[in-house]
């Protein structure tokens, strides 16, 4: 499976989530968004959202606690999967920036094919140390994220009402998409369809790390992750090059959206962060990297 397939069908994947709740809206059958989703007296919420309610109403609900933990269940047993497989926010971000993204990706191969073609004759304290940005070991994306989500709850107790729920991607995305349809079915234009799509770009295009080091959503589902062990990214070194031709490579670090470094833990995202994407896997020269059920 290569890198285009994979992406291919990632983005495929996250249209078809959003496409299915664009139906539900349309025919007015109450699905709601994944903020906020159901099916009849069925209902559940996002995880962030539930601890931003709880802590803003000081009730406890137990039929979102159940979907609480159902949500924190899967995330233990998958990983953070719901952050490259079903989350609107690549596929928009790709939308917007698909040029920046390319750009990356062609300075990524350069690099690898350069380096490739050198011996590897850095130590590797040293080998590590300038893949990362200005030579130093940077700040694990997990404290950044952690800070946000602390802030994210700590808002929402103080002002009694979920207050990131105001700017979050996720929701604005399907908050747009639903003042469209409002737009074309019953001709009402509303302040929405030109405030969101502002705070969206802010977010995704201005703050390119959104969703590595700021988003309190996959900060929350990384905490459950810490403890997933299986579909975890796992180098076999006897195929890797940097282990069997002693050369420098460090292929499957720079295509990593999270810096997750697979075989020396030195990048700035940790195993945790990992959204199960294969990008790793499938940029691999040598295929070396799997994704084994335990």
């Amino acid at each position: 499976m290569n890198s285009n397939r994979t992406r291919m069908l990632r983005m495929a994947a996250m249209a078809v989530v959003a496409i299915t709740i664009v139906i539900g809206a349309v025919r007015n059958d109450g699905t709601g968004s994944l903020s906020v989703f159901g099916a009849g007296n069925i209902t559940a919420i996002c995880p962030l959202g539930y601890l931003e309610t709880l802590l803003a109403g000081r009730e406890f609900i137990p039929p979102l606690f159940i979907s609480f933990l159902i949500i924190a269940g899967l995330t233990v047993l998958l990983g953070r999967v719901f952050c490259g497989w079903v989350c609107p926010v690549p596929l928009v971000r790709k939308l917007l920036v698909n040029k920046l993204d390319e750009g990356r990706q062609v300075i990524a191969d350069k690099t690898v094919s350069d380096a490739s073609a050198q011996p590897f004759f850095e130590d590797r304290e040293t080998a590590n140390a300038s893949c990362s940005p200005k030579g130093f070991r940077a700040k694990k994306n997990s404290a950044s994220g952690l800070v946000i989500l602390g802030i994210t709850l700590g808002s929402s107790a103080i002002c009694g009402f979920p207050v990131f729920c105001l700017i979050c991607p996720i929701g604005l995305v399907f908050a747009t998409l639903f003042a469209l349809i409002r737009l074309l079915h019953f001709n009402e234009p509303t302040l929405d369809l030109i405030v969101f799509p502002i705070v969206i770009i802010i977010e995704l295009v201005f703050l390119k790390r959104w969703c590595s080091k700021l988003c309190p959503v996959g900060a929350l589902l990384s905490l459950f992750s810490r403890f997933n062990r299986s579909l975890v990214p796992t180098v076999e070194r006897s195929f890797c090059l940097e282990e069997s031709r002693n050369t420098k490579c460090q292929r499957c670090r720079s295509v990593c959206s999270f810096d997750v470094d697979l075989k020396n833990g030195r990048g700035t995202g940790d195993i945790s962060d990992c959204t199960k994407c294969r990008e790793c896997a499938d940029n691999c020269p040598v295929q070396a990297i799997r994704f084994p059920w335990r």
